[in-house]
């Protein structure tokens, strides 16, 4: 029997189940690497899937004639709609059986998916195919975040969330260059073609390496094999005042930071003249550098300062969102490119630091069997109004503002203002949960 599976194996029948093996799993510092490194690359492949439509927005709206709000559904509502509904029951199995297969048929199914987009003539048919992507991607992340919480101790998990988190930025970044420089060249379909089958590849390496580790194993505390009714959940994460704080922090957050980043590329085409390939390198090094450079120092500055004071670990996002607001208000004010993308950087780097201190604070309130369900609540959250609303109110209020300004160009340079102003709301809500925190 594989490793890699941790299945039970009825001997009468020969048939196999899902049923997780909860024995300890040895966790060397290299076994413990190698389960994060594959876990990451999973995290880069669901980005490079759901982002890279970012960069092919223009080209799509063009060909197919859409309006930016339409772009909006298909950047966001339609992907977060059913990523975000199907995320809970995903993670309710994670909970029961195992992880490593659970990520690995969802990444198949989010590739396979994605290679479908390439071969659509329709805005039905891409959006139903968006629809399927974000119908396989829901069942990775709360495994995922599950997997690491049960192999990194209390102490090492902001740390160890942020390189996973890394997934988001090189994902970001992979696929601005790449889909940029290939629809540049060949069209927005190729793109589409080409990023999509590699994640089957790995959907068996992951399968057939990472072992199934016991519940809790890296926790101090004595833990249950019951699996904790999701009420239970609920009311143990919205009875902490300082996560629901924490929650509408980050729900305000990715609301205003993906609609800066589904419709920064079409500003840039519209508003500076630049050809599609020089925006996906602009795109990649704003979404990609500049997030995974914010993403490493949340992680490692909030378990640095909370061990001294819990309250960073919401304090330290407090003060880089507040900066970051009127960073981006700034940079979409610019007249030129380069001033812009150096200020987006900026904002960009600060705004994700909210990530990994966020997903800790929350993984470290609740039991070992609850931290799957708890990750797909705080994702449904987040993505359900974040980035399931956030492009489609900047795509509306784009085409409101360019109608009566009499430009495509300058109604998305005042509806991205707006989205930069969201982040100073966002701020207060993370100032809150550090006040409430209590010393653990």
């Amino acid at each position: 029997m594989s490793a890699g599976l941790d299945r039970r194996i009825d001997g009468s029948t020969g048939a196999t189940d899902m049923r997780e093996v909860s024995t300890p799993v040895v966790t060397s510092k290299a076994y413990r690497s190698w389960v994060l490194f594959l876990l990451l690359l999973t995290y880069v492949s669901s980005y490079i899937d759901r982002s890279i439509i970012t960069i092919l927005a223009e080209p799509i709206k063009k060909e197919l004639g859409l309006s930016d709000g339409q772009l909006g559904l298909l950047g966001g509502l339609s992907f977060a709609l059913f990523y975000t509904l199907l995320g809970v029951p995903i993670a309710r199995l994670a909970e029961r059986y195992n992880r490593s297969l659970i990520i690995s048929i969802s990444l198949i199914v989010w590739s396979g998916m994605t290679t479908l987009c390439g071969f659509t003539t329709s805005y039905v048919q891409l959006l139903l195919c968006r629809i399927g992507v974000g119908v396989g991607e829901a069942g990775g992340g709360p495994a995922s975040h599950s997997l690491i919480t049960d192999i990194f101790p209390a102490e090492r998990r902001a740390s160890a969330l942020a390189i996973y988190a890394l997934g988001f930025p090189l994902g970001s970044l992979i696929g601005a260059v790449a889909g940029g420089a290939m629809a540049h060249v060949w069209g927005w379909r190729t793109a589409f073609l080409v990023v999509g089958p590699p994640g089957i590849l790995l959907a068996l390496i992951v399968m057939f390496t990472i072992r199934e580790p016991a519940r809790g194993q890296s926790d101090v505390v004595k833990v249950s094999d019951e699996v904790p009714p999701l009420g239970a959940v609920l009311r143990l994460l919205f009875g902490e005042r300082a996560f629901v704080q924490l929650a509408v922090g980050a729900t305000l957050l990715v609301l205003s930071g993906y609609g800066v980043a589904l419709f920064m590329a079409p500003f840039f085409l519209r508003q500076y003249g630049l050809s599609i390939r020089e925006v996906g390198l602009i795109s990649g090094v704003v979404n990609g550098v500049a997030a995974g450079a914010g993403m490493l120092l949340g992680g490692f500055i909030s378990d640095l300062a909370g061990k001294r004071d819990p309250r960073f670990y919401a304090w330290l996002p407090a003060m880089c969102v507040a900066v970051a607001g009127p960073s981006f208000a700034l940079a979409f004010l610019q007249t030129t490119w380069l001033p812009a993308m150096l200020l987006l950087m900026f904002a960009t780097m600060l705004i994700y630091t909210y990530f990994a201190p966020t997903f800790a604070v929350m993984h470290n309130m609740v039991e070992p069997r609850m931290r799957a369900t708890a990750a797909s609540i705080l994702f449904l959250i987040i993505n359900l109004v974040g980035v399931g609303l956030g492009p489609p109110i900047v795509g509306a209020v784009s085409d409101w503002l360019a109608s009566r300004l009499g430009s495509a160009a300058e109604g998305m340079r005042y509806a991205l203002v707006g989205c930069g102003l969201i982040c100073l709301w966002s701020a207060v809500h993370f100032a809150l949960a550090g006040a409430r925190l209590k010393r653990r």
